[in-house]
């Protein structure tokens, strides 16, 4: 389904005029979740204004490259969101366990008491082809083509009622082989940081992280 915005797409979009997104933003407290996974302000804009443009462009249709850096009207520079996007310190994790929890909630609010609630591993190939410089970027068997390609395993937990699927967590996994990887860790991040935990996780076997994954959700 294409969903396409009723908003300008070049509109400058901040923390207390989200558009399309205000009401939605607001009940879920959007902001707060941020602030409690470690995703806080440092300088320039906030961090539910440079989430909100990205979360944006889903549904204006552009990329990063349209939507962000050509962009001028966005109202923030390019480097401030790559900073929010790639920052280690920040715990995605707990944002997107703390969004599915509070999302889980509203679904759950209009199931009866005969509906079924199921878990759901999904391993899919992530396609990254063009990249050339990504950490850990390795050669994966596509199983769809039957072809090689330059990418990541994306491996996804989803809760299902059989209607509805809402995902609750993720790992973007590479080799555990070292031959097979492209490119290894940035040697300069910080290890005791959730970017670099991520890192590790992302060489390390599948099945390793199906009983975490669970744990975590609950």
């Amino acid at each position: 389904m294409h969903i396409t915005s009723t908003e300008p797409q070049n509109q400058t979009i901040n923390p207390d005029k989200l558009g399309i997104f205000s009401d939605y933003f607001s009940r879920l407290k959007v902001g707060s979740m941020l602030n409690n996974s470690g995703i806080v302000k440092t300088k320039g804009a906030s961090p539910l204004e440079l989430f909100t443009i990205v979360f944006n462009l889903v549904f204006i249709g552009k990329n990063f490259f349209q939507g962000v850096v050509r962009n001028q009207k966005v109202g923030v520079g390019k480097d401030a969101v790559y900073d929010f996007l790639n920052s280690p310190i920040y715990n995605w994790r707990r944002f997107t366990t703390l969004l599915s929890s509070r999302i889980y909630c509203i679904i759950k609010s209009l199931l009866d008491d005969y509906s079924e609630e199921v878990l759901i591993f999904d391993d899919s190939t992530y396609d990254t082809s063009r990249s050339k410089k990504v950490e850990l970027l390795y050669r994966v068997y596509d199983h769809s083509t039957h072809k090689y390609l330059k990418g990541f395993r994306l491996l996804t937990l989803g809760w299902s009622d059989g209607n509805s699927f809402l995902g609750i967590d993720f790992a973007l996994l590479s080799s555990a082989d070292k031959k097979n990887r492209y490119n290894e860790i940035n040697p300069n991040i910080d290890k005791r940081t959730c970017g670099y935990q991520r890192r590790q996780e992302a060489i390390t076997k599948s099945t390793m992280h199906l009983e975490p994954m669970v744990k975590n959700s609950g």
